[in-house]
């Protein structure tokens, strides 16, 4: 057995070793994002409301764009981005951020980032379970089996930024300007990819070199699965495991490396 892949196994019963100290991280950063705020966690669904209002008037009232249930369209890419968005954005916070902890008691660093991911993940399922069904109501779609298939597509989404999460969250403590350049990044990255937009509007030199993306491969799968109830194509879903993966192994193995001298860095 390979270092990396023992490495690998390590971290996985490390996690689960350590499931109720990631649980209480997740707990205590729900605990202190929405202290002594009156909505409390209805925070995280008023947010992205507010968000598919705006772009709605937006696009279908002044930029007319063309395309049958437009708010279930961008509910359907709008809530895996802000999920995907705001873990890159806390994680490059979660060692710098942790500085106080990490000198003080020993646990294995992979937790705060995976902390920071699962964070971001449970306001994900919160939204999908408030939006998706009362969407469905409004606009008179009926649920259909293929809908289920979006489990498979977060946990690959789960994978997917659990691996950029850990190479973010690595490289910042030793270059703290990443969390600047994650920050501007990420707009533009959202608007390269086709979540207000049918990926149908982009002009065809350019639609492939968009679906190269895996940003761009997540938001199609899940147009597929929520919006016209369809399984998602295997021309997208075969990418989209080996990005997941990839993504995972790379971003884990730059942690490892770059881990021996956080204690000193923060």
């Amino acid at each position: 057995m390979s270092t990396a892949l023992m490495d690998g196994v390590s971290t996985v019963k490390s996690l689960l070793r350590y499931r109720t100290f990631v649980r209480n991280l997740v707990a205590k950063d729900l605990k202190v994002k929405y202290r002594e705020s009156f909505l409390g966690i209805l925070w995280s669904l008023l947010h992205p409301a507010l968000m598919l209002l705006v772009y709605t008037f937006a696009f279908k009232v002044v930029l007319r764009v063309q395309r049958e249930n437009y708010v279930y369209f961008i509910v359907s890419g709008l809530l895996p981005w802000t999920f995907f968005s705001g873990a890159l954005l806390a994680s490059t916070h979660a060692i710098v951020g942790n500085a106080t902890l990490i000198r003080r008691i020993y646990f294995p660093r992979e937790l705060l980032p995976v902390a920071s991911v699962l964070f971001n993940f449970t306001q994900l399922l919160l939204a999908l379970a408030v939006f998706i069904p009362a969407i469905l109501f409004i606009s008179g779609l009926r649920p259909a089996w293929a809908m289920t298939m979006i489990v498979p597509l977060l946990v690959l989404h789960l994978i997917f930024t659990t691996g950029l999460a850990f190479a973010l969250s690595s490289i910042t403590v030793h270059y703290r300007d990443v969390a600047h350049l994650t920050e501007v990044f990420l707009p533009l990255l959202f608007w390269a990819t086709p979540i207000l937009y049918p990926i149908e509007l982009v002009p065809e030199t350019l639609r492939r070199w968009i679906l190269l993306s895996p940003l761009a491969l997540f938001a199609a799968s899940y147009q597929d699965v929520l919006l016209t109830t369809s399984l998602p194509d295997w021309t997208l879903l075969a990418p989209l495991i080996a990005w997941s993966f990839a993504a995972l192994g790379l971003g884990y193995l730059v942690f490892r490396r770059l881990s021996p001298w956080m204690a000193e860095e923060v």
